[in-house]
């Protein structure tokens, strides 16, 4: 199984993971040939990649480290309670705590969880899938870190109501192509206040969950906002949800920007360690993430090419890959590599097959 760029589809390729309406029906099933209709129509709904399976990516090791039901029933839980505070200005929030419980429950199932992004988003969903990613990064994190299971759900839901504000915000603002003045950035930056407003009277919703709704944009050299708190005025979970929060924003495709690389995102978080966020979680949330995710074209120092067929525990940067081309562009049989035994050799780009 690999992920294949839209662009780069020629028809006729078998899908090896399903891709859904925001309603839980299929667009796309398991197992079905693409044809060229499907290409344009996926194109339309702004859909930029999707997952076959080929002779070049046999033997990939990939698996979502949530399942595919929670996951889509999450982003459905999501995308009601947004659309109801967003229309009719009341939110009914029962279902999101079981969501959010959901999550936490598969997270806790996993053993040597290293994180491979598997999900495939549509345009019109990323505030949904965004929020969803942002939870399970979080309640992977709170977990390693030795959290009590009240506390991870907590977080879990705060989570997945972080971006609840930006319903507020007008559309052609949150979408603009280009750079936002500084009018429209100071709108945006009230997202935190009005989703803070909209839960601060309701009893069962945690203090720490309404934190993280409130100051999840904070920095801890003090440049966030809404409050400029720096340092250990910052609630632990807070500086989690914004790790996760800037690595899920980074790693997708914006209005404004195509998206960064796996790599790129996880030099920024270290270069940002100590200015935009706490270095102790910063150290430890790199440890769960495949920089170079399996199914994804990579390129060694030797200008070889190739794909990652599966992560080694612990080793997030030294993976096993297959050879595909030497630096001549030639290959006669393809070779299997674990970097972990050939240090000599290591990655230093990704690219799509």
């Amino acid at each position: 199984m690999r992920r294949v760029l839209i662009d780069n589809l020629k028809g006729n390729e078998r899908v090896a993971r399903p891709v859904y309406s925001l309603n839980g029906s299929f667009l796309l099933s398991k197992g079905i040939h693409i044809k060229k209709s499907y290409i344009v129509r996926l194109r339309e709904l702004g859909v930029d990649y999707i997952y076959i399976e080929d002779e070049l990516s046999e033997g990939v090791e990939l698996k979502d480290f949530i399942e595919e039901k929670t996951r889509e029933n999450c982003k459905k839980e999501v995308k009601k309670v947004l659309e109801n505070y967003s229309t009719q200005g009341h939110l009914e929030l029962t279902n999101i705590v079981s969501a959010a419980q959901n999550i936490v429950e598969d997270v806790l199932t996993q053993r040597n969880i290293i994180v491979n992004l598997v999900d495939i988003r549509r345009k019109d969903e990323y505030t949904y899938a965004h929020s969803v990613n942002v939870c399970a990064l979080a309640v992977l994190l709170s977990i390693k870190l030795g959290y009590n299971k009240n506390r991870v759900k907590d977080i879990a839901i705060g989570a997945l109501l972080h971006d609840l504000g930006k319903v507020i915000i007008p559309e052609e603002i949150l979408n603009k192509p280009g750079k936002l003045t500084e009018k429209e950035y100071g709108i945006v930056k009230q997202h935190v206040i009005y989703g803070y407003e909209a839960i601060s009277e309701a009893s069962w919703i945690s203090s720490i969950s309404k934190v993280i709704i409130l100051t999840h944009h904070e920095n801890v050299d003090g440049s966030g906002y809404p409050f400029g708190w720096s340092g250990n005025k910052i609630n632990s979970a807070t500086k989690i949800i914004s790790i996760c929060n800037v690595f899920d924003s980074m790693v997708t495709k914006k209005p404004y920007r195509e998206a960064y690389k796996i790599y790129e995102v996880i030099e920024f978080l270290i270069a940002n360690k100590g200015r935009l966020f706490d270095e102790e979680l910063v150290d430890e949330f790199i440890k769960y993430i495949a920089v170079y995710p399996s199914g994804m074209g990579i390129i060694t120092n030797e200008g070889a090419k190739g794909i990652v067929l599966k992560q080694n525990n612990g080793f997030p940067s030294r993976p096993i890959i297959r050879i595909l081309e030497d630096e001549n562009g030639k290959c006669d049989k393809w070779v299997e590599i674990d970097l972990m035994e050939n240090k000599k050799l290591f990655i230093v780009d990704t690219y799509e097959i």
